[in-house]
């Protein structure tokens, strides 16, 4: 029988894994998601930046799970991250003001909400990031608080996991330098080094594995596309082909997308004028205008308690936003504002905690109006237990199966690049067709040689020319066209 007391925790953390486990994607789904589906199953090397602690920890779980579809498992492996970060919002706010189920409620705001919600049903990078960002956060308060050097460690060592999922982790920095700031009299400068050699030992191993196995796939000719006489570098095994310098450098940075641009935003007015509106509407609708005014309240009580403290949690909770309104290559740019809701759903609690301290009555009323809230929230996205009924990704790839040849050569579009290298990698569904994720334009000198041989499909819209030849159209979902040469 669980202890009463812990009953608030243990509920932050299975209420919304509950809801994530009933609502989860069970099949691929199309572009980054399909393709996340995919990557840590084979062990292989994801766009830019890699995110070699996602790769190495989902090909951990995946293969030690032994029912449902890699899918599943890869869905069910991000509601586990985002159920994490739920249950850290709780503990945060039980730390600062001895109230559990606020705490709990909030950890339940902040999981119903649509952007968190929908990223913890499918293969999301962010969702495990977000929830190694709020362990940092727990750990990194509770030294600030104690100066017990078991949690600098520990924090230390989940900050240096976050950076290897995700490099948006990167952006706590701020925050935890002025905590360290303020516990530098406390810390001897061994357990100092130490934290920072623990840090830098994993971000290490992790990003060490790019050049390891994208040599092994090299050596082993792991990947399908080089019998077509493509290079190296190519999707899904050994993208931009870390095991070089050049390669290595150009995917950590993420030098070809735009992150530059991002990183600049933050201190750039103009981005917060022309697109912060964007935030403003994401967060309305993530937290609803109640959460919004007991955010704002709770930073105002946090001020005048703590300005340390409050000061730690807006500048983990701000530098996201910026980047991710100014990173304008990024499709979904809202999953990058998933740090600003954990903040505002911890400055949710604290306000309340503190304002009702002292008063059981008033604290058991306002962990029942934040339950109500986050029910409101369950309510208002109950469509999204419609998700594991969707398999059009699945239906795509059964179209172009249908319609191809055993020995096709598939160019694919990303957006449905990604579910048939899950048929090709994961259900090893596509026989002797071998699948090439480009655009049309970007192979077009490889297609002639190609068709001497094998007959050669499009498959998404074409983009790009190909001289002396035609596209003859032979489905319209997913687009299909057959490469023909011109009489």
């Amino acid at each position: 029988m669980i202890a009463r007391a812990r009953w608030p925790g243990w509920l932050a953390f299975c209420v919304p894994l509950t809801v994530y486990a009933l609502s989860a994607y069970r099949s691929p789904g199309f572009w980054d998601v399909g393709e996340m589906d995919v990557v840590p199953w084979i062990l292989g090397i994801a766009h830019p930046t890699g995110f070699p602690a996602f790769t190495v920890l989902g090909f951990l779980f995946t293969h030690l799970l032994p029912f449902g579809t890699v899918a599943w498992r890869m869905s069910i492996f991000s509601a586990l991250g985002m159920s994490t970060a739920a249950w850290c919002i709780y503990r945060i706010v039980d730390d600062s003001c001895d109230a559990p189920w606020i705490g709990a409620a909030c950890a339940w705001c902040f999981a119903f909400g649509e952007i968190a919600w929908t990223r913890a049903t499918r293969a999301e990078v962010h969702a495990l990031a977000i929830a190694a960002i709020a362990v940092t956060l727990l750990c990194a308060l509770r030294w600030y608080r104690t100066s017990d050097s078991r949690y600098l460690l520990a924090g230390a060592g989940a900050w240096g996991v976050g950076m290897a999922v995700h490099p948006v982790a990167v952006l706590l920095f701020p925050a935890l330098f002025v905590v360290l700031l303020a516990r530098m009299h406390d810390v001897s400068s061994r357990r100092l080094l130490a934290a920072i050699g623990l840090c830098a030992l994993i971000v290490a191993g992790f990003y060490a594995y790019l050049p390891l196995r994208s040599t092994y796939v090299g050596a082993h000719r792991l990947d399908p596309t080089r019998a077509l006489g493509l290079p190296a570098g190519r999707p899904f095994w050994d993208y931009d082909q870390p095991s070089t310098m050049h390669g290595f450098i150009k995917l950590v940075t993420g030098s070809g997308f735009g992150v530059g641009e991002g990183v600049r935003s933050i201190v750039d007015p103009q981005v917060y004028e022309k697109r912060g509106g964007l935030y403003l509407a994401a967060v309305w609708q993530e937290l609803t205008p109640i959460g919004i005014a007991l955010a704002l309240l709770g930073i105002i009580v946090a001020l005048r308690r703590d300005r340390v403290r409050a000061s730690v949690l807006l500048l983990a909770g701000f530098p996201s936003v910026p980047f991710a309104l100014g990173f304008t290559q990024e499709a979904d740019f809202r999953r990058y504002f998933l740090t600003s809701f954990l903040i505002c759903a911890i400055f949710i609690g604290e306000g309340l905690g503190t304002l009702c301290a002292g008063r059981l009555r008033l604290r058991r009323w306002a962990a029942i109006g934040l339950a109500l809230l986050a029910a409101t929230l369950l309510i208002s996205g109950r469509s999204l237990f419609a998700q594991p009924y969707d398999n059009r990704a699945s239906r795509a790839v059964d179209r172009v199966l249908q319609l191809t040849p055993h020995n096709a050569i598939l160019v694919a579009a990303w957006t449905y690049a990604t579910p048939l290298a899950y048929a090709a990698y994961v259900e090893d569904r596509l026989g002797g067709r071998t699948l090439d994720a480009a655009w049309l334009g970007n192979d077009a000198a490889y297609i002639p040689g190609w068709l001497r041989r094998r007959p050669v499909y499009v498959v998404g819209l074409p983009e790009g020319s190909l001289p002396g030849y035609r596209l003859e159209a032979v489905a319209s979902m997913p687009p299909l066209y057959r490469v023909v040469k011109r009489p």
